[in-house]
């Protein structure tokens, strides 16, 4: 995700000008505003994406997953069905966009009009993901950035600081990319809510020493941006967001699974 937004050589989708627009737009506000005014401005962006991200999303996978709401509006509304002659040019114009939008990125195998709704719902939902969780992730990188200080503290202090930091968000990193290896794109974007495949996941790496990585351990880097920017207000912004991630967790996708995959009784003998 972050690599094909970033990448100039990269083609760029309408969902991707749309998230890089307005991420530029935060950066202006950073660039325009006195710091004692744009830090609450780009904190209150951070709550809010913060917000979307376990609270919009977390009820839409809800919803999904319980009511197939999303699947059920995709087939309500006929966003993915090819307009009759009689459509509205506003129709057409909408079928148009939201074809080449969801085909921009797939192989020559996907066929828009022919993979079930399912899977284009997903596909759909999947832009909607990655432009809440680049608000979320620059949101806080842009608040971070306020609050860096150089405490008054020895070398050593320094030195240990910054150390502990860096492998805390290194660390941070190495987790997020071992879980995308192990879960691939269909689960890293929760596509077990939408439909499911018959496939046999094998789960090493990081996941043979952590429970939930992505949500425990993965967000590890918070407290190691806090240690480096020596801010308690970081710190206690990032404990928050962490303790979001776990009711996410616990509300959305536990529940989820414990439908969708239900423990195998023991036989006895």
């Amino acid at each position: 995700m972050v690599s094909a937004l970033f990448d100039p050589r990269q083609p760029k989708s309408t969902a991707d000008i749309m998230t890089l627009s307005l991420l530029s737009f935060y950066v202006f506000l950073v660039v325009t505003f006195p710091s004692k005014y744009g830090k609450w401005i780009i904190l209150a962006i951070y709550a809010l994406s913060r917000s979307m991200y376990n609270g919009g999303l977390g009820y839409l996978l809800y919803q999904q997953s319980f009511n197939k709401k999303l699947t059920k509006w995709a087939a309500k509304t006929k966003i993915f069905s090819k307009p009759g002659p009689n459509a509205t040019m506003l129709r057409k114009q909408l079928y148009d966009v939201v074809r080449q939008e969801l085909s921009s990125k797939m192989g020559i195998d996907y066929n828009f009009e022919t993979v079930p709704i399912e899977y284009n719902t997903w596909l759909l939902f999947r832009r909607l993901v990655d432009f809440v969780l680049m608000s979320d992730f620059v949101s806080y990188m842009l608040f971070a950035g306020y609050c860096f200080n150089v405490p008054q503290m020895s070398m050593k202090m320094h030195v240990a600081r910054w150390t502990v930091g860096v492998f805390l968000f290194l660390f941070n990193l190495w987790v997020k990319l071992d879980a995308h290896r192990v879960v691939k794109d269909y689960a890293w974007y929760w596509g077990d809510f939408f439909f499911l495949e018959d496939l046999e996941l094998s789960f090493d790496g990081v996941f043979e020493f952590f429970p939930h990585p992505m949500y425990s351990v993965g967000y590890v880097g918070y407290y190691g941006i806090s240690l480096i920017a020596a801010s308690w207000p970081l710190f206690f912004v990032s404990l928050t967001a962490h303790a979001c991630q776990f009711a996410f967790l616990y509300l959305v996708e536990e529940p989820h699974i414990a439908k969708t995959y239900p423990p195998v009784p023991k036989t006895t003998k």
